[in-house]
């Protein structure tokens, strides 16, 4: 009897302590779980210990910028060339040459064929002329005769004279195979320099530049060609 009383006692020991572990368990609040944006989310200051994302100071751009070049920078100083005026090309130099302008003629035969000697019929150029005017340079000091002996020279034409050294002075017996008294007892050659004959030997006359020396023959002592007898 006894044993059954404990047995009942142990039993309701056991409920008592079943029923109130199951109120404990009802009324214990659950710990909420911490969700994922709460844990992502940073605190305030981790914000302020994350680099600095901001844009680059004024003065930061500029240390950043590469230098131009210089001559990128700068317009060219020097001017473009200029081509020279028309009185600057035209300007002669100070050491060109001095030059005259030389002629040969023996126009006045046209005139005396009948005097003319037959021999020397072909030798006459329908215009009489033997050399047109040329420009011909020279070195300072040379005389008409200098310049005449270099011109027949060059171009080919026969030239024959004499020397009297006494006087120092030259006499033109033929030009182009044309002689005195070919054409009369008054033909020869005779000389003009600026349009007037000197009245001495072309061996002493001495050029200056631009100076115009015409070669003429004459049939009567220069008075057909303008002049007096002086060559």
């Amino acid at each position: 009897m006894k044993t059954a009383k404990r047995l009942c006692a142990a039993l309701l020991a056991l409920a008592l302590i079943f029923t109130l572990a199951g109120c404990n368990a009802q009324t214990t609040e659950p710990m909420p779980t911490p969700t994922p944006a709460q844990s992502e989310t940073p605190a305030p200051d981790a914000a302020q210990d994350a680099p600095a994302t901001s844009a680059p100071s004024e003065t930061e751009r500029q240390e950043e910028t590469p230098a131009v070049p210089p001559e990128q920078n700068e317009a060219p100083t020097q001017a473009p060339d200029t081509p020279a005026s028309p009185g600057e090309t035209d300007t002669p130099s100070e050491n060109a040459a001095p030059t005259c302008t030389v002629s040969i003629s023996c126009a006045a035969i046209l005139e005396n064929l009948d005097r003319l000697n037959a021999e020397k019929a072909d030798l006459i150029p329908a215009d009489g002329v033997l050399l047109a005017p040329t420009a011909v340079e020279f070195t300072e000091g040379e005389s008409v005769f200098d310049v005449l002996k270099r011109v027949c020279r060059e171009n080919k034409i026969h030239m024959e004279f004499s020397e009297t050294p006494v006087y120092q002075s030259a006499y033109i017996e033929g030009i182009g195979n044309l002689y005195e008294f070919d054409c009369g007892e008054g033909s020869g050659w005779m000389y003009r320099v600026n349009g007037e004959f000197p009245n001495y030997g072309c061996s002493r006359y001495t050029l200056a530049d631009s100076d115009t020396v015409e070669w003429v023959y004459t049939c009567d002592f220069g008075a057909d060609v303008g002049g007096g007898l002086g060559a």
